[in-house]
């Protein structure tokens, strides 16, 4: 029996912990308010995992 598992989303949830830790050495305060809104699953990962990759370019989500 397989379950219906999105991979892609898998794949964003397994990158976030790594993306926050590479985000935290350059925007520490931002790290934790993305870490708090991952922690209190108060946005969707995909958006959060978009989020996270903006902040990493030097920019800023709308």
């Amino acid at each position: 029996m397989s379950l219906p598992i999105d991979l892609d989303l898998l794949k964003k949830r397994e990158e976030i912990p790594i993306k926050l830790a590479e985000l935290s050495y350059s925007n520490s305060e931002q790290t934790i308010i993305l870490l708090r809104k991952w922690g209190e699953k108060s946005i969707p990962i995909t958006n959060l995992h978009n989020e996270i990759c903006i902040f990493l370019k030097g920019g800023k989500p709308t």
